[in-house]
């Protein structure tokens, strides 16, 4: 069993969990690390539990044993992202041993094992799922940090095209979201959000919570901050094997999001687009085809004359008397 498939069932399982298995339960979700690397008696000892409801938490997931729960989460340990700068080094060597094509292709072929995990029948149903409460909400936000900001961009970008009810947060400013003082109970919050979380937006997502808004997350894994605050996440992969994480995968999460909203919306899409679409021409926001190019040759440069650019640098002296005489 794979970790995201075993976080997913504790999640689902942990309202229905006794007491202390339920605290068993917690520990687990937020010390991934712990579990892979610490004996079970002493995780018992930082959970407050015995060691014995360690073993009756793993049974109560399917398992034999908290052995199998230390091993799936130390096999995810192992699989983990290094940090930037380790993985800088990584991708210099690998650039050493295969060339440029050789990483170039390494990056593309990745990224298409990312798409297609995209596309498994499980996440698509949940993709149907996040579209179908969009369509139901009152308002829906967007939120995004740093390299996540241009894809909560692009969803408010394209949604618009159609439906008014988008709104983009963005803490330009340092004035927090005054979009978001109006929520309520009736909308959703769509948030892309990958480790490390950027705090603000961690924070800001609890805020909505509080305020009854349904919280939909793009992220790569059930267990981490965001997604725990999330009443749906939407698994979208990020590793790469350059020295960042790649984003390309929630671009095509929310390109699909938008298009399932604009299927199921009751209003006439075709035409509000087209509506939009002439507005932006009007505005002049494009480019037109049939419009001459601006100027865009370089001025050609006249070399200067080396002995008035002498003369300049040193006058004669000559000329030094006279300007003394004016």
């Amino acid at each position: 069993m794979e970790r995201i498939d075993f976080v997913t069932k504790v999640k689902q399982q942990f309202d229905e969990l006794p007491g202390r298995i339920r605290v068993a339960a917690s520990y687990v979700l937020d010390h991934p690390e712990d579990v892979a690397l610490l004996s079970m008696r002493e995780q018992a000892r930082r959970a407050g539990v015995p060691p014995a409801t360690m073993t009756r938490f793993a049974q109560h997931m399917g398992l034999p044993g908290y052995d199998e729960v230390r091993a799936i989460h130390a096999a995810a340990l192992r699989e983990a992202p290094v940090a930037y700068g380790g993985r800088a080094e990584n991708l210099v060597r690998r650039h050493r041993e295969v060339g440029n094509a050789g990483v170039a292709t390494e990056m593309l072929e990745r990224l298409a094992v990312h798409l297609s995990e995209v596309a498994t029948p499980s996440r698509v149903e949940r993709l149907a799922e996040a579209a179908r409460d969009m369509v139901a909400a009152r308002r829906i936000y967007c939120l995004g940090h740093r390299s996540s900001f241009p894809v909560a961009f692009q969803f408010n970008y394209l949604l618009s095209f159609f439906d008014s009810r988008s709104i983009l947060l963005d803490a330009t400013g340092g004035v927090g979201h005054p979009n978001m003082l109006d929520a309520a109970p009736g909308d959703v919050l769509l948030v892309i959000c990958y480790r490390p979380a950027a705090r603000h937006v961690i924070e800001a997502t609890a805020f909505a919570r509080r305020q009854g808004v349904r919280v939909i997350a793009i992220t790569d894994s059930e267990a981490n901050a965001i997604s725990r605050l999330a009443h749906l996440t939407l698994l979208t992969p990020c590793q790469s094997p350059s020295f960042f994480d790649t984003v390309t995968p929630a671009f095509a999460v929310c390109e699909t999001l938008v298009a399932l909203i604009a299927g199921l919306h009751p209003g006439d899409v075709a035409a509000s687009v087209a509506r939009s679409e002439a507005k932006l021409w009007e505005l002049g926001v494009w480019w037109g085809e049939e419009e001459a190019l601006p100027a865009f040759a370089a001025p050609e440069r006249v070399r200067p004359d080396p002995a008035q650019a002498s003369t300049a640098v040193h006058p004669s002296a000559d000329a030094v008397v006279h300007a003394d005489e004016g």
